[in-house]
């Protein structure tokens, strides 16, 4: 130790370039009784202790920053500690790890800023709003704030049980209310009013559709009938449902109190970690619990955003609360007894009914169906669906635009049908029925089952079993018809997928690999983190959606201006129309989002009438992952399948990933379903959902679909419907992810092609599809299609995205900040990187701005533009890819020291699998790791054997364990050291990562060099096959780096370099410490066990061609069968002299 300590004496002695700035202020003391200002703390006394601080909580920019910036960073940094739960946290980490020194700082900064006077006490009003500000921005960036709001779905279930009510209660409340409402005349004169008013819309409905008088002789009756009966009913069900609701409401009410408790309990914790802070470094005396009280007073940020979501309930105009009992009653009744087609129509119905008849009688008489008592199903079948499958009825609702619903019968088509065609032709129908079945058409009107049913299950008839669900689905569905061309390929590749599920059950050769690396996907994703980065990434896409909307929209109003400056009124008229409805589009996307428990059961309650579109929406989550089960073949009614899935989908909840991928999705698709359906139908989408018409077409359909699974970047682009080449690279890569083994190098496949295909449609490299498309359609003398206006849209919103990306950096580029790292406030800097599409932002923009400045664009950043577009993306927790074939290599390769290197590999990466199953536990372990201080990065390459194993295995639960146990080096292992920076590494605040966001310690002065010469900082550690020789090196040179460059990047030389001049002086600085230090190791400064390490590290540089050979000799002469780090020092001293003759020979064959 005392040679260590010489060592680096003499190191600081050698490479000391910059004078310290000693500070005299051990007499630092500060009037209680004045109130400081702002513009105080410039003053000598202030800022040279706040500069001190700021240095040491956020770097070496802080030593040469002016005045000005050190104070107005430090205020805002303290005010984000006292209102921010993440920064709390990152201050009490620092504090936690701070050493004497460091904390002495702490305590000087903290008492000036707790002598600055409040917001109102500041540089006048500008100060007061600035304060404000920072501390609204404070708050509303703190996740914690939001942690409660997700009780609003939490206090329906818990009103839903009634917690705190018993069931006795419940039932003699809804019985009361029950006979209460039986026995109101009021009720009785409001049904009354409504019967005759749903009779006279029946009668007007009729009219319409151009029915005569003897048409619709008797249908007032029926309406108005069927209203007061039902009516009476449903004003009975509403007042039970009433009281029981108001028993559910008081539920609810503690629900919300929970959520304002979780809030106010989140404060309290943030003020107790402050005060913690504080009391550590003296800067207050004693724990005040009283200022812990008034925090969660004032923390219940999420409950009051429960309840002002509560207040904007109804926003969306998507509740059917508004809708009252007699209404839905009176709107069933006349949408069923009114006649579904016109008199027109009523004409193609009856040759369709009589034409399927007639083909049924001559299958009749040739003995291929038999004739029975009743209505036989294949008759209803063909009636239906005609002969192909694809005619009868159901082409013709399609045809006509007609709504039928899954829960209309058969009976009340046919019921319809009947009463509403001519008698001649209901005559020629029923005659023809005769022949051969014996009965009439008014006999289908008395079969109750529901077209849902026949959707859902087999009729049997004659003997012969219809699987009606798979023959009728495309032409039948419910409100939507899903059988447009798109659509159809899409649901085609689900179905694919699902048959051969079927077939794989059958067989019983269930994929059980397979499903256990899809299971190991939910699994790794299934992490709050994760969360936070999916609804970050869409709600870039979403925002980025709105202003390609708005840039479509002011496109069309300029196209409207030309028309009519040529005389094109009526185009004119219908290109505003359609730019009034992008615009009006904005406006119902914010009613949504204040709305999204209405918006979110309206998008659940149209997907329960639209299984093909549930199919598709709901066949992954965020990026692609499946969540399909049972297309492996597997049995769900296996136990342990079942477990499995309780487990996965337990995790799923728990993480906040299934309701993320729910709630991001109906927002979405209820929102883009709205745009098309206002601009191809003038319709918005609630006036289309209560329409009795079906103008929710198949365009409208594919074209949510899309945009909603684009926003999650989940879209399939395998299917038949994508371009060849596009359809071929995307099933390569699903394939690779899909298939076990390769899936653990590429574990989301879908992602990676939804990354490429976004960064490519919102880029001006989608130009010239752009124009040959919009080409094709001028050259036809078409217009341009309503898709096509958005691809130009996204072009455009893209590029000038790329502009502003340009903007953004030149001031991250003068700071010196990395490709993806973004000050955030009070000087913290926060890691961008794997946030995609904001990432590939940052580093397009400083590609291009390198580009713009004349300097080549380096091989590092070029790579990390690959990166962000690829598996970087969706594998940044694993390193497989060089991994795969190590469990081959371990049993067939003879060389001992190889094969040591390859067991080592292979342990890594059979841990890094087992990782994955407990990454769920990753946001427990963040904090046991912050609580207990365990959580320093480990250097898992000193590990050795089954250790290496355990140690990645566990890296996701490794602090949890150890809360449970000491240290071993089975978990624990050894601190990782770097050339970067001194001491431990360790996440500067784990609390922030558990909600996605990466906040860096304190920046070096090698870190910042590395940055503003575009080099990855883990380039300057040594690397060596000496894991125990590279600690040392690391450990060794990093103060003798942080010295040189922090000399280095306030030269006026450096700064003003080009990038090429910057990587190659700081290059040389690196490469200059290497070598002295490597002098003065070899110098025998560290002694004992180094000399050996030493002499491994210089083994280890032998060439590698030389290097095997002279292993064979030891192995095959002296029988040593090891690695060359644990090779003893009389080993390594002949291990190089063997080397040396080797090279001595190779040299001597070299020059003959």
């Amino acid at each position: 130790m005392a040679d260590y300590l010489e060592l680096l004496r003499k190191r600081d002695e050698l490479y000391s370039t910059a004078p310290s700035r000693v500070q005299e202020q051990d007499d630092f003391v500060l009037d209680p009784e004045v109130t400081l200002k702002k513009d105080d703390l410039k003053k000598s006394q202030f800022i040279n202790p706040i500069r001190d601080y700021m240095i040491e909580r956020k770097g070496v920019d802080y030593k040469t920053l002016d005045a000005n910036e050190v104070v107005e960073d430090f205020v805002d940094h303290m005010r984000y500690f006292n209102a921010n739960t993440v920064s709390t946290a990152g201050e009490v980490r620092f504090v936690s790890k701070a050493d004497d020194a460091q904390k002495e700082k702490a305590r000087k900064a903290y008492e000036i800023y707790d002598q600055l006077g409040n917001v109102f006490q500041n540089d006048g009003v500008m100060g007061a709003v600035d304060g404000i500000k920072d501390y609204v921005f404070a708050s509303a960036t703190d996740p914690s704030n939001y942690l409660g709001i997700a009780t609003g779905g939490v206090a329906r279930a818990v009103a839903g049980g009634a917690r705190g009510f018993g069931k006795k209660v419940i039932s003699d409340t809804v019985r009361k209310a029950r006979m209460d409402a039986i026995a109101s005349g009021a009720n009785r004169q409001a049904a009354k009013e409504a019967a005759e008013k749903a009779g006279k819309e029946a009668i007007k409905r009729a009219v319409k559709a151009g029915m005569d008088k003897r048409r619709t002789g008797g249908l007032y009756d029926r309406v108005s009938e069927r209203v007061y009966k039902d009516g009476r009913r449903a004003l009975v069900k509403q007042a039970m449902d009433d009281a029981q609701q108001s028993i559910y409401d008081k539920a609810s009410g503690t629900a919300l109190k929970a959520t304002v408790g979780i809030d106010g309990g989140m404060a309290m914790l943030q003020d107790s970690m402050a005060q913690t802070a504080m009391l550590d470094v003296g800067a207050q005396d004693k724990y005040s619990a009283m200022q812990t009280g008034f925090s969660a007073l004032l923390g219940g940020v999420a409950g009051a955003a429960q309840f002002g979501f509560g207040k904007f309930k109804g926003a969306s105009g998507l509740d059917a609360a508004d809708e009252t009992p007699l209404d839905r009653v009176s709107r069933a009744a006349v949408e069923e007894l009114s006649p579904i087609f016109s008199k027109k129509d009523m004409q193609d119905v009856g040759a369709s009914i009589k034409k399927n008849i007639v083909d049924w009688n001559k299958k009749v008489e040739r003995g291929n169906e038999f004739t029975t008592a009743s209505m036989p199903a294949s008759l209803i079948k063909q009636i239906m669906l005609g002969e192909d499958n694809k005619g009868g009825l159901a082409k013709l609702f399609k045809d006509k635009n007609k709504r039928l619903s899954r829960k209309r019968t058969i009976s009340d088509v046919m019921t319809n049908v009947a009463a509403f065609l001519p008698e001649e032709e209901l005559a020629e129908i029923n005659k023809e029925l005769l022949k051969s079945g014996g009965f009439q058409i008014g006999e289908l009107a008395t079969d109750g089952t529901k077209l849902g049913d026949l959707l859902a299950k087999d009729i049997s008839a004659a003997g012969q079993t219809l699987n009606v669900m798979s023959q009728v689905r495309r032409v039948l569905d419910s409100s939507i018809v899903a059988s447009s061309e798109k659509l159809q390929k899409t649901l085609d590749e689900i179905d694919s997928k699902e048959e051969i599920g079927k077939e794989l059950k059958k067989a019983k050769q269930a994929e059980g690999l397979r499903y256990g690396q899809s299971v190991w996907k939910r699994l790794l994703v299934s992490s709050p983190a994760t969360t936070a980065v999916n609804v970050a990434g869409f709600g870039q896409y979403y925002i980025g959606q709105t202003v390609a909307d708005m840039f479509n929209s002011a496109g069309l109003a300029a196209k409207g201006l030309g028309q009519l400056s040529l005389g094109r009124t009526a185009g004119a008229t219908e290109t505003f129309r359609r730019a009034r409805a992008l615009t009006a589009i904005q406006a119902q996307k914010l009613r949504n989002f204040a709305d999204p428990y209405t918006t979110h059961d309206a998008y659940m309650k149209l997907l329960e009438d639209n299984n093909d579109a549930r199919k598709i929406l709901f066949e992954s989550y965020f990026g692609g992952i499946e969540v399909n089960a049972e297309r492996y073949g597997i049995d769900p009614k296996n136990k342990i399948y079942r477990n499995i899935e309780a487990g996965a989908k337990a995790a799923a909840d728990a993480s906040g990933v299934r309701v993320q991928d729910s709630f991001t999705k109906s927002q979405m698709f209820m929102t883009e379903m709205d745009k098309y359906l206002r601009i191809s139908k003038d319709v918005t989408l609630k006036e289309a959902l209560m329409s009795d018409e079906n103008l929710i077409d198949d365009n409208v359909m594919q074209a949510a679909i899309d945009a909603t699974l684009k926003s999650v970047y989940s879209k399939d682009y395998t299917t038949k419907d994508q371009p060849q080449l596009l359809r071929s690279t995307a099933k390569l890569v699903e394939t690779i992810s899909n298939t076990p083994g390769l899936g653990t190098i590429l574990p989301f496949g879908r992602f990676m092609n939804n990354v490429v295909a976004t960064a490519y449609q919102w880029s001006p490299f989608a130009t010239p599809d752009f124009l040959y498309q919009y080409g094709k359609r001028i050259y036809k003398g078409q217009d341009a299609s309503l898709q096509e206006g958005e691809a130009l849209a996204r072009i455009l919103v893209g590029s000038t995205a790329g502009y502003m990306a340009m903007e953004y950096d030149k001031g991250r580029q003068e700071k010196g900040l990395g490709v993806y790292e973004i000050e955030g406030a009070g000087g913290a800097i926060i890691d961008a990187k794997n946030t995609f599409p904001f990432s590939v932002f940052l580093a397009v923009g400083r590609a291009l701005n390198l580009k713009r400045q004349g300097d080549e664009v380096p091989r590092e950043l070029i790579q990390e533009l690959g990166t962000q577009l690829a598996v970087g993306q969706v594998s940044r927790d694993f390193q497989f890819a060089n991994d795969l074939n190590n469990l081959m290599d371990v049993l067939i390769n003879d060389d001992g020291a190889a094969r040591g290197d390859k067991v080592h590999a292979f342990y890594k990466t059979t841990g890094n699998l087992l990782a994955g199953v407990t990454r769920p536990l990753d946001a427990v372990n963040k904090v046991a790791g912050f609580a207990m201080g365990t959580d320093t990065a480990k250097d898992v390459r000193q590990a050795e054997g089954i250790n290496v194993l355990s140690q990645t295995a566990t890296k996701y639960v490794d602090n949890i364990l150890e809360a449970f146990s000491d240290k071993t080096d089975a978990i624990t292992g050894e601190e990782l050291r770097v050339a970067t920076r001194e001491g431990d590494v360790y996440d500067a605040n784990p609390y922030a990562r558990i909600f996605g966001l990466t906040v860096k310690p304190s920046r070096t002065a090698t870190e910042k060099a590395y940055s503003m010469s575009e080099m990855f900082p883990w380039q300057a550690s040594e690397r060596t096959k000496i894991p125990a020789y590279d600690k040392a090196f690391n450990q060794l040179i990093s103060p003798v780096l942080e010295k040189k460059t922090d000399f280095l990047i306030r030269t006026k030389e450096f700064k003003d370099a080009t990038l090429t001049g910057k990587r190659a002086m700081l290059k040389k600085i690196v490469s200059d410490a290497k070598t002295d230090v490597r002098k003065l190791m070899q110098e025998g400064y560290l002694g004992g066990d180094n000399q050996r390490l030493r002499m491994a590290a210089k083994a280890s540089n032998v060439p590698k061609g030389i290097q095997k050979e002279a292993m064979d000799v030891m192995r095959k002469q002296y029988g040593v069968d090891t690695t060359l780090k644990d090779f003893s020092i009389a080993e390594l001293d002949l291990f190089l002299d063997i080397a040396d003759y080797f090279k001595d020979m190779y040299d001597v064959t070299d020059s003959m």
